[in-house]
Order: C-alpha cells, then sequence, then structure tokens
C-alpha cells in the first residue's frame, strides 16, 4: 500500500466537535472580557483562555482541563458491556509472554476480531445516507458495501453501548456547500440541542474540514478542494450520531476497500459509551450537557488508543479475509511518513506511549498523527492478548467516571505503566523488522 499523505490519510480523523483553535486578539485577554465566538482558544506559554458562553454574554475565562478526569460528583453508573471484567487472554499471548510471539501479533489479532463477530448476534443501526448529486461513491459497492461494514461492527460491540440512528452525508468537493446546509437542515428537523451554536457550527466545520487541509484535529485550513477526509461524531445531548465523507475520486486502499467506514463507525461507539452515563458533560467548554464525542477523547483518552483502536479494529472489520487484513496493515508503521516525535527505539516509543494526555495531545498535529500508526499497532497488540471488547471496556469504565489510568488497571488486571512498558518492547521490536523510516 502506498505511503499515506496527509491530504490522503485525512478520512481516518475522526471529529472531536473541539472547538476551532484561534483568539480574538493578538494580546493576552482579561478573564471576564468580552469575546466574540464561543469556543475559541487563546494559548499562551502557561495558560490557555477559552471563550464561554455565560447568560446572553461572551466572556474569556481560564481552561481548565485538571477537572476532565475528575469530575466533581461521580454519580453512580453502570456502564453495560458483554465481557467480565478483569478480562484473561482469550489464546496462546499474553502480556508475559508476547514478546516471543512478536510475529504472530497481526494474525492473532485479526483472528481474535473475528471470533467475537462469530459469537454475536447481528445488530442493526438504524441509517440514513445523503449522497450529493454529482457525488460518486469511491468505495467498491457503495452504500451497499457501507451498510454491510456497519452491521459488521454493530455485531462486534454488540453488548455496548451504540447510537440509535447514524446519519450519512456523502459529498464532493462541489457537493460540499449543498450537503452542509442538508445537514443543517436536518439537525434543526431533529431538535438536536442547539443551545450552542458551536454544537451545529462543529460539526459543518468539519465537514469543510474533510475537503480542506487538517492543523490538528477539528481545526482546517484553505479552500474547499479535494474532499478525502471523513469524520464521525455523536450529536450534543443526544444517542444519535453522524458520518461526513468526502469522495474525491481516489483509488486509495483504505477508501476503496470501505476501512474509512469501519474506523469512522467505531469512534460513534467509543462516544456513545456516555450517552446514557450521568457523569456525561462537556470538556470543550462550549455548552452545559453531554457532548459524547468530546468525552470519549478531550475527556477521556490519551490520542493513541482513539485513533489506534478505530485503526486495528475498524480495519478488521471491513477486511473480510486476513490476506486483505495484512495488506492494509503494510501501510500502518510509516504510513504518515517522516517524523521528529520518536525515533522508534524502547525508550522514545515508551515516551510517546505515556507522556500523551488528553486533551493535550489532540491540539498538536505531529503527535496525533502517530496515532493512526504507532497507535494501532500498540492497540493491535493489545487486541492479540485479550480481543477487542477489553479496550472498549476501558471506555465503559470511562463513563462510570474513572480516568484513563483506573479504567486500564480494572480492565486488564495490569497498571497501565506496566504495561507500557512491555507494549513499548513489543513495538521497537516490531519497528526493528521494518527497516529504516522515511527520512
Amino acid at each position: 500500500m502506498k505511503k499515506l499523505s496527509m491530504a490522503s490519510a485525512l478520512f481516518l480523523t475522526a471529529s472531536m466537535l473541539i472547538p476551532f483553535n484561534g483568539a480574538d486578539a493578538a494580546t493576552p485577554p482579561n478573564v471576564g472580557s468580552a469575546c466574540t465566538k464561543v469556543g475559541i482558544f487563546f494559548d499562551t506559554p502557561n495558560k490557555r483562555f477559552v471563550c464561554n458562553q455565560e447568560g446572553v454574554k461572551k466572556v474569556w475565562r481560564v481552561w481548565n482541563p485538571s477537572s476532565v478526569n475528575k469530575p466533581a460528583v461521580i454519580k453512580k453508573y453502570n456502564a453495560p458491556m458483554p465481557i467480565k471484567l478483569p478480562v484473561s487472554p482469550v489464546g496462546a499471548i499474553t502480556f508475559s509472554n508476547i514478546l516471543d510471539h512478536i510475529a504472530d501479533i497481526p494474525t492473532t489479532s485479526y483472528n481474535n476480531i473475528q471470533d467475537v463477530l462469530k459469537r454475536n448476534k447481528p445488530k442493526k443501526v438504524s441509517t440514513s445516507i445523503f449522497v450529493g448529486p454529482t457525488t460518486k461513491f469511491d468505495i467498491d459497492g457503495g452504500a451497499t458495501r457501507i451498510q454491510t461494514i456497519l452491521d459488521r461492527d454493530a455485531q462486534l460491540w454488540n453488548g455496548f453501548v451504540q447510537p440509535n440512528f447514524y446519519a450519512m452525508y456523502v459529498y464532493n468537493a462541489e457537493d460540499e456547500p449543498l450537503t452542509e446546509k442538508k445537514f443543517a437542515e436536518d439537525f434543526r428537523a431533529k431538535g438536536y440541542d442547539h443551545s450552542s451554536p458551536e454544537t451545529l457550527a462543529g460539526p459543518l466545520r468539519a465537514m469543510a474540514g474533510d475537503c480542506q487541509q487538517q492543523i490538528h484535529p477539528g481545526a482546517f485550513k484553505g479552500a474547499i478542494t479535494k474532499c478525502t477526509g471523513a469524520n464521525s461524531g455523536d450529536y450534543f445531548n443526544s444517542k444519535d450520531a453522524f458520518l461526513h465523507l468526502g469522495q474525491s475520486g481516489t483509488s486509495d486502499l483504505n477508501m476503496r476497500d470501505g476501512v474509512v467506514i469501519g474506523h469512522e463507525y467505531l469512534h460513534s461507539v467509543v462516544g456513545a459509551q456516555w450517552m446514557n452515563s450521568p457523569n456525561c458533560t462537556n470538556p470543550d467548554n462550549f455548552a452545559k450537557g453531554c457532548s459524547s464525542s468530546g468525552m470519549s477523547n478531550h475527556g477521556f483518552s490519551p490520542c493513541w488508543v482513539y485513533e489506534g483502536l478505530p485503526n486495528a479494529a475498524g480495519s478488521a472489520v471491513a477486511e473480510d479475509s486476513l490476506e486483505k487484513y495484512l495488506n492494509f496493515r503494510k501501510g500502518l508503521p510509516y504510513g504518515w511518513g517522516p517524523t521528529t516525535i520518536t525515533d522508534y527505539t524502547e525508550a522514545s516509543l515508551k515516551d510517546y506511549l505515556v507522556n500523551q494526555s488528553a486533551p493535550s495531545c489532540y491540539l498538536n498535529g505531529e503527535l496525533y498523527k502517530l496515532s493512526y500508526s504507532i497507535g494501532a499497532l500498540a492497540t493491535e497488540a493489545l487486541i492479540s492478548i485479550a480481543g477487542p471488547q477489553a479496550i472498549m471496556a476501558i471506555y465503559a469504565l470511562g463513563a462510570e467516571g474513572q480516568n484513563f489510568q483506573t479504567a486500564f488497571k480494572n480492565v486488564y488486571g495490569k497498571s497501565w505503566s506496566d504495561a507500557a512498558v512491555i507494549l513499548s518492547k513489543v513495538l521497537a521490536a516490531e519497528y526493528a523488522t521494518y527497516g529504516p523510516p522515511p527520512k
């Protein structure tokens, strides 16, 4: 598979509905002074400010992410999940012996996902699909193939909370303005929460972003030209979710095989874990209530697992044979090209896994994009040990009010710090077989 460029791989980026990173002025604002656009940030070396809606006023406040994983009141909530915790290894690979099974990880991970699919009962998610009038599918099989992948994805996660409804919008650059209008019309007709303008503006910005250059998740620049991106999220204060899918005539394997669908729907399932939770708040500070998409990333998980799980499990759902999955996987290790974040040694890979946090990693484009490669390989290793459901269980515990480290320990019976040491050794051993990184 050819190396992915930032533009051609944009479809792997999910919409987090986070504010555009900008500011109203060139100098730091005064706390309590007026601002013009709810949700925007102003960054200084030591402090971040956010524009908040307070009654009828928009004012600058100091952004405080420290409370994201520490809700003021943790209400009792038992998240639905189809497995018992802590999990046990599902096969021959364990945390203790995984270094002796490096070559077996891809096949074992893929087969573990297929085994869950076979065991689980089918599950249907109600869907709709809007296709722009001049838009042609890049995905082989079009809408039929999309529905097949969605059904497989829903079956894999049966037993966890999933969206009640999944609205899909498919468009090229010519149809993008019309599709924005259609999305907004549907949004209002269904009565989705519009208490803050950002609940609609965020998804529309992300839709246009599928046809622009990405700065970091949720922030884009440039003209609307080639639509190679996709994003999925949950409507604010709702149990429904959406998919935006840009099409441009690309022959990229990931788009053609529908890996993008397996990837993006999984993002909506991750966010859905907070849909019934009384602990669901909004880490992005633009309104009160539940932003389940925001809670699943900015509010809870480091970037490596947020994109790593969809890239590992989502692709194994879409690729209906081991041969196809292994072919897709060839592009994972260095799929985003050169990086200065890591030299792929054990020490630097451990640093990558451990020293990133929500929400800061979502604002670092260079750090974030490695989630699709290093994150996917780390997630694949975890799936080879205990299957895919264990990772979704981490998110379910997040919806109960646990932070990531606590949830990881409760799922795997091993601390995240100890697991990160093992995973960094696994990743280093794998990268040693891939040859030198691109320059």
